[in-house]
């Protein structure tokens, strides 16, 4: 597994590394995809080389067809999701789905009318699924699997107990939701954005109107959703995987000190000792595309993101990430002492030859049979001339030429 980044800068989409190996501040990488079919390579590990931190966004796929699909097809995409990350390199951060609580997002939704509705308790259902799809994979049974950030200021999705559509009641029901179905995340996401492209909006402690008058109207809307994180999550590591400037200016090919002031936001946050660290601040996007949207054709934009690099804001985890695996171990040098000693001894035995690439051996491994005890033997039934070979769990043989129809027999006890 890769190692994580030592800072809080990051992106939505590839595509910006120069910047950030310019600055030498490798950061985090955001990347969406689209397993229903899969749309794209899950070989991250070039942006893992190079020190990013990748965290994947698995959606059942856009627009109508949904961020997850229909209930009824939960455990179907569980496997569909466990696939894509199978064959993946270089992430292990993953994220279910995207703005669970946007219209725009419900399977079956057209233009952002109709379509089943997420609520907590139908995304919990799918989140347990395919977290434990994931974790059974082998080599990602540490993979952190995240819940869905949720859209903030959209109170479109309303359920017994949220009558008026509370974005931040939502993100807090969904994470309890997943705690009650024994699936507790293993991170937390969250999007933030100001209206409009002012750098005052950063740190504005303006509200929203009834009946929202506790909510920030702006960037610091992701502290609201800070302060709702359940008490056993609160040393769970928290990335914010977009962030920009919305509507009605979204981004302008201008360099106003947004970017700066959005990244010493959280860093300044991340100073408080007693705040829940936030591990990584990601713009959205780098993408050329929709131009409210895009930062890769925004120079000016791409200049503000590259002053804010300058400045050292670097991780602080509430509690250590998991270590990196051990390094394989090295042989020792030949003229270490004990390296010629364990060898001048090993001489002095009888070694008993192991044919790696014969059929006995293939078909003892295939068996879970384990290792050779004894060297291969001949025997014979009647007039016809076997093989035969002792293994820890069993006495394999096969008639010598007829090496695809190997047999074995269970050892008896106390041999």
């Amino acid at each position: 597994m890769p190692q994580f980044p030592s800072y809080i800068f990051g992106m939505h989409d590839p595509g910006a590394e120069p910047l950030f190996l310019n600055a030498n501040k490798p950061g985090w990488i955001v990347v969406s995809v689209q397993v229903n079919p899969p749309d794209q390579s899950s070989d991250f590990s070039g942006l893992a080389n190079q020190g990013f931190g990748v965290i994947v966004r698995l959606n059942n796929g856009y627009d109508s067809n949904g961020t997850l699909p229909n209930s009824s097809q939960y455990a179907q995409f569980a496997q569909q999701c466990a696939s894509f990350v199978a064959g993946s390199k270089g992430a292990k951060v993953w994220i279910v789905g995207n703005e669970t609580n946007s219209p725009w997002e419900r399977p079956g939704n057209n233009g952002g009318q109709g379509g089943e509705v997420i609520t907590p308790a139908l995304y919990a259902q799918c989140f347990a699924l395919v977290r434990a799809a994931i974790k059974k994979l082998p080599g990602h049974d540490l993979d952190w699997v995240v819940p869905s950030a949720p859209a903030p200021w959209n109170n479109q999705t309303t359920y017994p107990g949220n009558a008026n559509g509370d974005w931040v009641q939502y993100f807090k029901d969904t994470l309890n939701q997943c705690i009650a179905q024994k699936a507790t995340p293993d991170g937390i996401a969250m999007h933030t954005y100001t209206h409009g492209m002012d750098p005052a909006f950063i740190t504005s402690e303006e509200k929203m109107v009834a009946p929202f008058t506790a909510y920030h109207k702006h960037f610091r809307t992701y502290r609201d959703f800070m302060a709702a994180v359940p008490t056993s999550l609160k040393t769970a590591p928290v990335f914010i995987t977009e962030t920009q400037p919305a509507d009605p200016d979204w981004w302008q090919d201008r360099n106003v000190g947004w970017v700066q002031a959005a990244f010493k936001e959280i860093n300044d946050w991340n100073a408080v000792a007693a705040n829940q660290p936030i591990q990584a601040l990601c713009l959205f996007r780098w993408q050329t595309g929709n131009p409210q949207w895009s930062i890769s054709d925004k120079n000016a934009v791409k200049a503000d993101f590259q002053a804010a690099l300058q400045n050292n804001y670097k991780v602080r985890w509430a509690t250590p990430p998991p270590p990196p695996p051990p390094p394989p171990p090295q042989p020792l040098p030949a003229t270490d002492p004990r390296a010629i000693d364990a060898l001048a001894a090993a001489k002095k035995l009888t070694w008993m030859p192991i044919n790696t690439d014969g059929a006995l051996y293939k078909f003892a491994q295939s068996k879970n049979l384990g290792y050779p005890q004894t060297d291969e033997f001949e025997f014979t039934v009647g007039t016809d001339a076997y093989v035969g070979q002792v293994y820890n769990l069993g006495i394999v043989y096969v008639k010598k030429g007829d090496w695809a129809n190997v047999k074995f027999v269970n050892k008896p006890a106390g041999m």
